[in-house]
């Protein structure tokens, strides 16, 4: 993804620790660490080149995202989520993501508007390249982007606790149905319009609608 197009929104991590996160998240979520799968430590700091410190924290923060587990005796894994999983995070996204595009339609600002707008021109970028890594990355902040023009910091909250299954079903919609994200664009540049034009009603309904065709395609892809 081309962050320096986004530079005036995306906050660029600095620590060690949000670099040690932001590597294995990317690892995590893009199937080079599958699920089930155990994480090394001594491996991690190999190939990074880090103390055990901060890959610990970033341990944490990612439990904290849904996408690692951490058992009494100190052992971490990979989340291995089920497709009830993937049910119960339908069921969730298509209430809270339709109510966010409601309020994002409502309150957003000129500056969060434009953020929303800049991740369709990425979105379009990354399809025409049929970049994965890109496409995923890019989707998710268009959708966190929405809900946090909402201006609703429990909203936000909630949703964002949703990342770690999330970031699963994704991939699996896209490796399973890579030309699903140009009806996804079409999605986004519509509830992009509404959002701008504060159409809130009709931002919440577009949103719902895009989220249960999320769930359909996720589906056809299980069902094979």
């Amino acid at each position: 993804m081309r962050w320096n197009i986004l530079s005036n929104f995306v906050v660029m991590k600095t620590t060690l620790k949000e670099q040690v996160y932001d590597y294995l998240k990317n690892a995590i979520t893009l199937g080079e660490i599958a699920p089930g799968d155990r994480l090394i430590e001594e491996k991690v700091s190999e190939t990074l080149n880090v103390s055990r410190s901060p890959i610990r924290e970033a341990v944490r923060m990612l439990e904290k995202d849904g996408l690692l587990n951490v058992n009494a005796s100190g052992g971490v894994t990979v989340v291995s989520p089920t497709i009830d999983d993937y049910r119960h995070l339908y069921e969730a996204r298509v209430e809270m993501e339709s109510l966010a595009a409601y309020y994002a339609a409502k309150r957003r600002t000129p500056r969060e508007l434009e953020e929303i707008k800049l991740f369709i021109d990425e979105m379009e970028r990354e399809v025409a390249d049929n970049d994965l890594k890109g496409m995923l990355q890019v989707n998710f902040g268009f959708h966190e982007a929405i809900v946090r023009a909402s201006q609703n910091p429990f909203l936000t909250s909630m949703t964002l606790q949703l990342r770690g299954v999330n970031s699963f079903y994704r991939k699996a919609i896209l490796e399973g149905n890579p030309a699903y994200m140009r009806d996804a664009l079409k999605d986004h540049q519509d509830i992009y319009h509404a959002i701008k034009n504060q159409e809130q009603d009709h931002a919440r309904q577009l949103m719902r609608h895009h989220i249960e065709r999320d769930y359909q395609s996720f589906m056809k892809v299980v069902n094979k």
